[in-house]
């Protein structure tokens, strides 16, 4: 890629136009010209030129010099870029006021809605296919701050750790609950590598690892013994094969089972009472 490309890229990125990016690059390289020459040489049609001088001096990117003909010149690019990434940062706050308006409104309007209808809920079983890591790890933090008694998982090593990392803080509370954590996985743990705040929730009397002699093709979540989340595939691209999130009683009695005997059968990691 040409640092003209790169160039072309990052301005589409900030906001500007195919046809707004050929002109102020054109602009940028002839120095100060006219809308003829800019025309010429951007291989954007003469009216459009003029339409879009017009845009890029209202974005301060484009200044006008008084001639006949009129001629025209870019601002330094550092100039540019700042003005532009200012712009971005000014949509954003605005937008996320928007946002969190538009969320209390809608979580309002919802509760409002709940009151009316309020249709029974009782014995209800409900199956959420989750499909991508962001979804997955939003769903388990939710669990974990609703989860009261237990958390039991069966999980790939790495996997695990790396959920045990993006999610310390909802497991250090959760422990600081009392919740009790017992998980199986696959490979001995190296504590040398450990990161502290995961040190920090193993080393917690809550929290228990064995290890599994095999590598374990059934893996999940259970929570509470109320819901679970089951791996679709052994891979762990869940990205490709998502999750399924299930409060189905035999399900969840099925999980609870296998988790039973495999806790049995795993040889206790070491480092672990």
């Amino acid at each position: 890629m040409d640092v003209e490309q790169e160039a072309t890229q990052i301005l589409n990125r900030l906001g500007l136009t195919n046809s707004q990016v050929r002109v102020y690059l054109t602009l940028l390289k002839l120095g100060k010209t006219t809308a003829k020459t800019i025309s010429n040489n951007s291989r954007v049609a003469r009216q459009e030129v003029y339409r879009v001088l017009v845009e890029l001096e209202e974005k301060s990117l484009v200044e006008r010099i008084i001639a006949v003909p009129t001629e025209f010149k870019a601002v330094p690019i550092e100039d540019c870029l700042s003005f532009l990434i200012m712009e971005r940062k000014k949509e954003l706050s605005e937008l996320q006021k928007e946002s969190t308006k538009l969320s209390s409104k809608l979580t309002f309007f919802l509760k409002s809605r709940e009151k009316k209808v309020k249709t029974p809920q009782i014995g209800k079983t409900e199956f959420v296919l989750v499909p991508e890591s962001k979804a997955l790890l939003l769903r388990m933090e939710k669990a974990l701050e609703s989860t009261q008694n237990s958390v039991e998982a069966i999980y790939p090593k790495d996997m695990f750790l790396q959920i045990l990392f993006n999610l310390s803080d909802k497991f250090k509370k959760a422990l600081d609950r009392g919740v009790k954590i017992r998980c199986l996985i696959n490979e001995q743990l190296d504590t040398n590598s450990w990161p502290l705040a995961v040190q920090t929730i193993v080393e917690n009397r809550f929290f228990e690892i064995r290890i599994l002699l095999e590598i374990p093709f059934e893996n999940f979540w259970i929570y509470d013994e109320k819901e679970v989340l089951v791996a679709t595939s052994s891979t762990g691209n869940n990205k490709q094969f998502p999750v399924l999130w299930t409060t189905a009683a035999p399900l969840i009695g099925i999980a609870k089972k296998y988790f039973s005997t495999m806790w049995k059968k795993a040889a206790e990691d070491e480092i672990k009472k």
